[in-house]
C-alpha cells in the first residue's frame, strides 16, 4: 500500500506530470491502431489516473482501465465515463471482458512478488485476449540504469517557479532477481505536504518478462526500446 499511489494520489499529476509520457502513449496507441483499426477495445492494466486512457479514446479506441488504488481510480473517473475505470488488481484479471491489446505501463508489471505471481498475471492477461490480440508491457532494464537522482520541479497554481519537487532515483541491485530500490520524495509548498517512500521493483529486466510472457502461450515476443532504460515487451496471442 504505497502512499505515493494512495494518500497522495489526489497529487499525482502534480508531481508527475503526464507530458513526458507522450511519446510512450503514443507508441501504444499506434500499436493498437495497428491491431484493430476500427473497434480496437484495449484494457490498461494499472491505469492510474487515467492519463494514457483519455489519450487512447480521443484517437477512438475503445479503451477501459483498471488500478489497485481506488485513490487513483476515483480521480480517472473524472477524466473518463465511470463504467471505463474500475478497482481492480492485475492479479484479479479474469473473464468475461475480451480485448484486441492488454497494456500495462510505467512498470507495473514489476509490483509482482514472485515468479509464479508474475506468472498468473501475465496468463490472465493473455486469456482476456482476443486471437491476434497483444499484450503491450512498458518494463524497466536494470542493467541501463545509473542510479542518478532526478529532481523534477513544477510551479504552484500560481505560477511561481520551484514550488513542487519530485526527486526521484531508481537504483537496481545487480542480484540474479534483476531488483531495483525506487526512491520518491514529493514536496509541495504551496500545499505544504512532504512524502519519502522506497518501492522495491522486481523482474527489472526485459529477457526476465519476455520469458514469462512465452511460459504463458505467447507465440510471438518482441522488445522495442524508445527509450533504453524503459522498453517495451510485446507478446502476439495467435
Amino acid at each position: 500500500m504505497y502512499r505515493l499511489y494512495h494518500e497522495f494520489a489526489h497529487r499525482y499529476d502534480l508531481h508527475t506530470p503526464p507530458d513526458p509520457s507522450k511519446q510512450d502513449h503514443r507508441f501504444v496507441i499506434d500499436q493498437a491502431l495497428r491491431v484493430a483499426p476500427a473497434g480496437c477495445r484495449l484494457l490498461d492494466v494499472g491505469c492510474g489516473t487515467g492519463v494514457f486512457l483519455e489519450k487512447a479514446v480521443a484517437a477512438g479506441i475503445d479503451a477501459h482501465g483498471i488500478d489497485a488504488a481506488p485513490e487513483m481510480v476515483d480521480i480517472a473517473r473524472q477524466r473518463l465515463s465511470g463504467e471505463r475505470v474500475r478497482v481492480q488488481r492485475m492479479q484479479e484479471i479474469s473473464g468475461g471482458e475480451t480485448y484486441h491489446v492488454v497494456c500495462a505501463l510505467s512498470w507495473t508489471i514489476h509490483y509482482c512478488e514472485t515468479v509464479a505471481e508474475l506468472d498468473e498475471v501475465v496468463r490472465r492477461c493473455r486469456d482476456v485476449l482476443l486471437p491476434g490480440g497483444v499484450l503491450i508491457l512498458q518494463v524497466a532494464d536494470d542493467e541501463q540504469m545509473t542510479g542518478a537522482v532526478n529532481v523534477d520541479r513544477e510551479p504552484s497554481s500560481k505560477g511561481e517557479p520551484d514550488d513542487t519537487f519530485f526527486i526521484h532515483r531508481i537504483r537496481p541491485l545487480r542480484d540474479p532477481e534483476h531488483r531495483v530500490q525506487a526512491d520518491y520524495v514529493y514536496a509541495s509548498q504551496e500545499h505544504a505536504e512532504l512524502l519519502a517512500e522506497q518501492h522495491e521493483l522486481k523482474f527489472a529486466h526485459p529477457t526476465l518478462i519476455g520469458d514469462a510472457m512465452r511460459r504463458a502461450g505467447f507465440d510471438e515476443v518482441r522488445t522495442t526500446s524508445l527509450v533504453p532504460v524503459t522498453p517495451f515487451v510485446i507478446g502476439l496471442k495467435s
